[in-house]
């Protein structure tokens, strides 16, 4: 009898032991997965709110808050933005193009709603700057100024009143 007892506590120490491995198993399961989801979280936060607009440019949000204020005097300026134009560059031969998104700034809303109105005029003159600029001045920095004021100047012609005061370029990809 004595040996039929041995046998059956032998199987019952490992048995123990077992649950206590699946124990602290779970334990850690329960406890550090929170915990790396928490950590993921806080990674995310912090770079969106202090890495990534550090990375953009801090200046880019600045300025635009800054130019509100000083039209506080007349009415607030407007943008009417006119969204992704496909040109393609003089002398390229349809193998290149340019991707850009123009946003031309008017002191009134009544600018603005002629601008809407004639937005088909608008886009045609700025397809046909854009197309007669070969690749070599569309991608030299200082020639973005020079673009700016052939459109500024060919916009304020198809206007009947007011003037555009500025051309943004908020997106200008060369592929």
């Amino acid at each position: 009898m004595a040996k039929e007892a041995a046998p059956a506590n032998a199987p019952a120490a490992p048995a123990a032991e077992t649950p206590k491995d699946s124990f602290s198993l779970k334990k850690i399961l329960m406890i550090g997965i929170p915990i790396v989801l928490v950590q993921i979280v806080l990674i995310y936060f912090v770079f969106v709110k202090f890495i990534a607009p550090s990375m953009a440019g801090g200046q880019q949000h600045a300025a635009p808050e800054a130019e509100p204020a000083a039209d506080v005097k007349e009415e607030a300026a407007q943008v009417l933005v006119i969204k992704d134009l496909i040109i393609n560059p003089a002398g390229t031969n349809g193998t290149r193009f340019l991707l850009t998104t123009v946003g031309l700034e008017v002191p009134t809303a009544e600018i603005k709603a002629e601008l809407e109105q004639k937005e088909i005029q608008t886009r045609d003159i700025l397809n046909s700057v854009l197309t007669s600029k070969g690749l070599e001045e569309l991608t030299i920095p200082q020639f973005k100024e020079t673009l700016r004021k052939e459109i500024l100047e060919k916009v304020n012609a198809n206007l009947r009143t007011g003037k555009v005061r500025n051309v943004y370029f908020s997106k200008f990809i060369i592929q």
